[in-house]
């Protein structure tokens, strides 16, 4: 046991010198980078999105976005590829600017910014914006840059949201007008066009149509009666009572009329007949008016000159209810026409009405919306509404954020040692030399008589030590090198600490 002990004693120590290199290397690294890394400040500032300084109750804004999206919404645009460039261009972010990509640029202005919101329910909702930096005046400046784009995207996009809502509803109600111009428009045509046969109209047609059948019947009435009456007299005319004697077409005439009587009894007025009949009477009326006028009137008694007189009345009257009857009769078809038409054009016209008045309400609608979204525009313009203040401007901090000098140091520290440990480690289970009796009887199953350890000479001794120094330098040298051309020629170490440390977490 004594001797396992001493023998791995003896390669611990034999082991030290490339334990100390790899400790002192990596110890060396992590206090390099904790000295040579800048320091990073953080800026922050502080908004609150406040509620509307008119209540909603009385005029309410026709921007409706809930606090949470405005924010989200304002973020993205925030963090735009154009916006993020600008502001690294114009505060000279990044000093090795002209070896960095645009997307590098983005990408690492992403990393420096930290934007957090909070809201609790029903109360206030707040947006912190952070920005790290090489210098306290940088990052706050670059901080409220971010804050002075937040509050000009927040007015414009409210503003912008307004002017589109009032510019909607304006077309809206110009272009309902307008439809209500043509719907009125064919609503007056169409009555125009049908303002006999109008529905508003057509209890007067009907009570006109009454009336008038009734006309025709009393007209019928009458022209029968002063049919018989002709007959009558006609027929005492005959005898000889008054010593007249009829002429042809005057017996022709009493005939026509006794038929058309006798039609009369059996069709109605509009039957093609009694048309027929009535238009033989009114031309053998002419025919015997005429034949009384060109006669030579013939000597008779008082007696005769006054049937004459009354024979010439019936006739007058006769003619009379004709010409009547046949006004009358135009009418009636002319109402009855209008009567069949009135269903119809009452559906027409119900039909015209309803679009106008769902257009018209329509329009009242848009009217009052248009009258809301002047002043939600209003508001937005005169920033009564519902608007996001600056609590907290960003100000240069007074000490450094990162890094973390001696959680670096440190962790190069605790690093050299664990890779000390563990190549040493590596290098003793891998190697299968023969170093000691045990493994000599172990590895050949043979008891040896006595054992000669390597003798090293001095010059072999010489040259390991060389080999060592030059390693040793080589790395001392290389690394510093290495990272020297890295942060000159590639990227800062600063940003490719940043980077690493952010996907850690750290």
């Amino acid at each position: 046991m004594t001797s396992d002990f001493g023998f791995y004693k003896s390669l611990f120590v034999k082991r030290i010198p490339m334990m100390a290199t790899i400790f002192v290397l990596c110890s060396a690294i992590g206090v390099g980078l904790a000295v040579m890394l800048p320091s990073r400040y953080v800026a922050d500032a502080t908004l609150l999105v406040e509620s509307p300084q008119i209540p909603d109750e009385l005029a309410a804004s026709t921007v409706r976005t809930s606090p949470t999206e405005r924010l989200q919404i304002i973020e993205q645009r925030l963090l735009t590829r154009a916006n993020l460039i600008d502001i690294a261009n114009e505060f000279a972010v990044f000093e090795g600017r002209g070896r960095m990509t645009p997307d590098d640029v983005v990408s690492e202005m992403r990393d420096l910014t930290e934007i957090r919101r909070t809201a609790s329910r029903g109360g206030a909702t707040f947006m912190t914006i952070s920005f790290r930096a090489r210098s306290p005046n940088l990052s706050a400046n670059v901080a409220n840059e971010f804050v002075t784009l937040v509050l000009s995207e927040d007015s414009e996009r409210r503003q912008d949201l307004a002017e589109q809502t009032l510019e909607f509803f304006e077309e809206s109600v110009q272009r309902l007008d307008q439809q209500l111009g043509l719907q009125s428009a064919a609503i007056v045509q169409f009555k125009d066009a049908n303002q006999d046969a109008l529905p508003e109209n057509l209890d007067f047609r009907i009570d006109r149509l009454a009336r008038l059948q009734d006309q025709l019947i009393a007209a019928a009435r009458d022209r029968a009666a002063l049919t018989e009456q002709r007959s009558r007299m006609m027929v005492i005319g005959q005898g000889g009572g008054a010593g007249i004697r009829l002429s042809p077409a005057q017996q022709e005439l009493k005939t026509t009329q006794e038929e058309l009587q006798r039609a009369l009894t059996v069709y109605s007025e509009t039957n093609p007949r009694v048309r027929m009949l009535r238009a033989r009477v009114a031309q053998l009326t002419e025919a015997v008016s005429s034949e009384d006028a060109s006669a030579v009137a013939p000597v008779t008694d008082p007696t005769a000159a006054l049937f004459d007189l009354e024979m010439e009345a019936i006739e007058r009257r006769v003619a009379f209810l004709d010409a009547q009857e046949a006004q009358v009769t135009e009418e009636v078809e002319e109402l009855r026409d209008a009567i069949n038409r009135t269903p119809e054009n009452a559906i027409r016209l119900e039909s015209l009405e309803r679009e106008y008045q769902n257009t018209l309400n329509q329009y009242n609608q848009a009217v009052a919306n248009l009258a809301r979204a002047q002043t939600g525009e209003r508001i937005e313009v005169l920033s009564k509404g519902e608007r996001i203040s600056v609590i907290e401007q960003a100000t240069p901090p007074s000490e450094p954020n990162s890094p973390n000098r001696p959680l670096i140091a440190g962790g190069g520290v605790v690093l050299g040692m664990l890779l000390a440990v563990g190549a040493f480690l590596l290098l003793e289970l891998t190697n299968r030399a023969i170093r000691r009796p045990a493994d000599l009887v172990k590895g050949l199953s043979i008891q040896p008589i006595a054992t000669i350890p390597y003798l090293e000479t001095s010059g072999g001794k010489a040259r390991r030590r060389a080999l060592q120094s030059i390693l040793i330098a080589g790395v001392a040298i290389g690394i510093p090198a290495i990272l020297w051309a890295v942060h000159t020629f590639y990227l800062p170490l600063d940003l490719i600490v940043d980077r690493a440390l952010g996907r850690f977490g750290l």
